[in-house]
């Protein structure tokens, strides 16, 4: 008779634990899940977009590099080379402040999204447990997904920013590979000249 009273009461006590977790609707429980999942496509994305960021930055840093051992000394350049230099090189240099302003901005961003993260996989935890609320689930989703959708606002606008940056980059890079270099189809054609006054054909003026 007493195992039956503490079988009982075990019964009872399961049954009462039970109905006191919060029960959220399959809607919301969907929501969550779904999120999930838009928010890691999010970070992978956030995350490839600073590779590509480093990427550029590096590719700048090379190409800067390279020019530079090209060009060799500026001084005995005519004034007008020597101008387009000085401007293109200006502008260079004022492009690389913003490519590494933006990948301050993005570092520190990158880590306000990482403690998120964290904060979204405890929460999901608790989702699993049965230990959130409907209101609580409702909070805090409405939180998350402010945040995902201003991570995605950011993104478009840092590629935008990023894609016009490096347009001016290629398009000063070029300008200064034609103005700063000599000109490798003009060596050639020197070449092709001395061999046509060896071979005793007349040069063209």
């Amino acid at each position: 008779m007493k195992n039956k009273f503490l079988v009982l009461v075990a019964i009872v006590a399961t049954v009462m634990f039970t109905s006191c977790k919060p029960k959220l609707s399959e809607e919301t429980k969907k929501g969550i899940a779904d999120f999930k999942n838009d928010w890691t496509a999010m970070s992978g994305s956030l995350a490839a977009w600073g590779d590509t960021l480093n990427a550029n930055i590096s590719k700048c840093d090379a190409a800067h590099k390279m020019m530079g051992e090209s060009m060799g000394d500026t001084a005995k350049m005519k004034k007008e080379a020597k101008a387009k230099c000085k401007e293109t090189i200006a502008a260079c240099n004022a492009n690389m402040d913003k490519l590494h302003a933006m990948q301050k901005t993005f570092s520190d961003y990158k880590t306000g999204i990482d403690t998120t993260t964290t904060s979204f996989t405890d929460f999901s935890a608790k989702v699993d447990k049965g230990e959130v609320t409907e209101e609580q689930a409702k909070t805090a989703m409405d939180g998350y997904r402010k945040t995902l959708d201003d991570a995605k606002a950011k993104m478009g606008e840092w590629d935008g920013a990023l894609k016009a940056i490096m347009a001016d980059e290629m398009k000063n890079h070029e300008e200064c590979m034609a103005v700063c270099m000599p000109k490798k189809a003009d060596a050639k054609g020197g070449d092709k000249k001395a061999g046509d006054k060896k071979a005793g054909k007349p040069m063209k003026k």
